[in-house]
């Protein structure tokens, strides 16, 4: 398992970079625009200049995976029939002249068991297959016969947590359990049935389609967003230009959504908690740090393109 993040990681990463522009003064966050709807709030990340990220963008158009099964551009499959050799790996295949930005913690469905991705992978155009990572999120299936997969929408944040830093398929069970319990949903073991349960699917689409309402009425400089419910930091995603940040908009949105509503607490009116996580996530002498224990960096082309937080 380790061999295959590394050969992925190989491709998304680069030794020596600039990070100047993933830190402060380069980036300031706008707590006085914060936006919060009842569980949750989001404090816009914004660039102090984006003139030199301009010229970049055009090269950094990528389309999501859910769109890329929709149309048709990619096939997924699994690697085999075999479930202890095949349980954590699955082929996906770029049909399409199109760059498909695959992230961590999108789920497909279907095959002979449900699964959540688990490393951010960007798909090259042209006919070529890529063997990616994946837990399952369907603890009591393993079918005989292969179903179609389908995009099965995105784990929660708490859930994405544990997929990209324990990378333990037993902890991600019991998480899913919890939740299953916590939502009197023990009829099925799939993860991705629980997102689909009406209150939480109707739920967690009110949510998105206000916030994406409101972020399309800020200016073009907003490149992240710090996510917090209750008293609590659900994360923070940074990407490298306005363009790239509302092309992942809906897909940071679906997660942090969802962790709302399955765990979280009437957001607060207060910012002391988000400056302090933001102040250690983006200075430039606690950055390394930070991510090391608590976060994760994506390249393109040896371009640091996105800073996660958790």
């Amino acid at each position: 398992m380790r061999n295959v993040f590394s050969v992925l990681f190989c491709i998304l990463s680069l030794v020596g970079f600039s990070q100047s522009t993933f830190v402060y003064p380069s980036l300031y966050v706008e707590y006085d625009s914060a936006v919060t709807y009842k569980h949750l709030k989001l404090i816009p990340v914004k660039r102090a200049d984006s003139s030199e990220m301009i010229v970049q963008q055009n090269d950094q158009v990528f389309y999501p995976l859910k769109t890329a099964l929709k149309k048709g551009w990619v096939k997924v499959k699994e690697r085999g029939n075999y479930m202890v050799d095949n349980i954590n790996v699955l082929i996906i295949e770029n049909n399409s002249n199109e760059k498909i930005f695959i992230r961590s913690g999108e789920l497909v469905t279907g095959g002979r068991q449900d699964r959540v991705i688990a490393a951010d992978t960007i798909l090259m155009p042209g006919k070529k297959e890529y063997t990616i990572p994946v837990y399952c999120i369907e603890e009591s299936r393993w079918s005989e016969h292969e179903k179609k997969f389908s995009y099965g929408g995105n784990a929660a944040s708490g859930l994405q947590k544990i997929i990209d830093s324990a990378h333990n398929q037993k902890k991600l069970w019991e998480e899913i359990r919890r939740l299953l319990v916590l939502n009197n949903q023990t009829s099925s073991s799939s993860y991705a049935t629980l997102l689909s349960n009406h209150k939480i699917a109707d739920g967690t689409n009110e949510y998105i389609q206000f916030f994406l309402q409101q972020f399309s009425k800020r200016d073009s400089s907003i490149v992240g967003i710090i996510a917090s419910t209750g008293n609590k930091i659900l994360g923070a995603d940074v990407l490298i230009n306005e363009g790239l940040f509302y092309q992942t908009l809906p897909e940071l949105l679906n997660k942090y959504c969802i962790e709302a509503i399955l765990n979280g607490t009437a957001a607060s009116p207060v910012h002391e908690k988000e400056q302090a996580y933001a102040d250690e996530m983006l200075s430039e002498k606690t950055q390394q740090s930070f991510l090391n224990k608590k976060g994760k960096r994506i390249f393109y082309k040896g371009k640091l393109i996105q800073i996660t937080g958790y």
